[in-house]
């Protein structure tokens, strides 16, 4: 017997807010955020439907019939950020309606959050945070194993085990010098991406 999918007994209301990968049976596949209607809102005024259910959030979700599949999709290489006053320059805007837009410029006015995003085309709008739902930022390219791994500078970082963590020393080519930084210290992150040193490398 397979296990049930995860949408079965929630309401439309408790499918809001989710990164999914929807099939459909003529093999069309998309990708996208959820909204309150459990549906996937490409802009204010268009949305792909999910369920057959329209502006009753608490009723029961359920797949329209030419659904194949609703697959939830991780993203390991993103930070959820949800208190507004952590989101900086560079995270990623995800509105309520579900749109995500890069964050050009963070401000503080008269005690509420305005957002310098990128949009479409180029173009670059202020949006409050009434539209906030929460940011995502993507999480750096860390060394996640013992050994040598050079840095987006080509620094060369030495990985090892100090009383059961990983730590880092961080030196030229030639010299490594013995100065330790814990594996999530904003020193570390700040030169990512990492990548493996390979034994030799043109």
């Amino acid at each position: 017997m397979s296990e049930k999918p995860f949408w079965e007994g929630k309401t439309c209301k408790e499918m809001a807010g989710l990164h999914v990968k929807v099939t459909f049976e003529n093999g069309t596949v998309i990708t996208g955020m959820t909204d309150n209607d459990g549906d996937i809102a490409r802009n204010p005024y268009v949305s792909i439907d999910l369920s057959n259910i329209v502006g009753n959030a608490n009723a029961m979700f359920k797949p329209c019939e030419d659904i194949t599949s609703i697959e939830l999709l991780d993203d390991p290489e993103y930070e959820r950020i949800d208190n507004i006053e952590n989101v900086r320059e560079g995270d990623i805007f995800v509105a309520k309606s579900g749109n995500l837009y890069d964050i050009r410029t963070c401000e503080k006015r008269r005690g509420t959050f305005v957002f310098l995003l990128s949009m479409e085309s180029e173009a670059t709008e202020w949006i409050g945070s009434r539209s906030f739902a929460y940011a995502l930022r993507r999480n750096p390219k860390l060394p996640d194993h013992d050994g040598l791994w050079y840095d987006k500078n080509n620094g060369l970082w030495l990985v090892v085990r100090n009383s059961g963590r990983l730590v880092y020393s961080y030196g030229s080519y030639s010299c490594l010098t013995d100065k330790v930084y814990a594996i999530q210290s904003d020193d570390v992150k700040a030169c990512a991406p990492f990548r493996l040193a390979k034994a030799v490398e043109a």
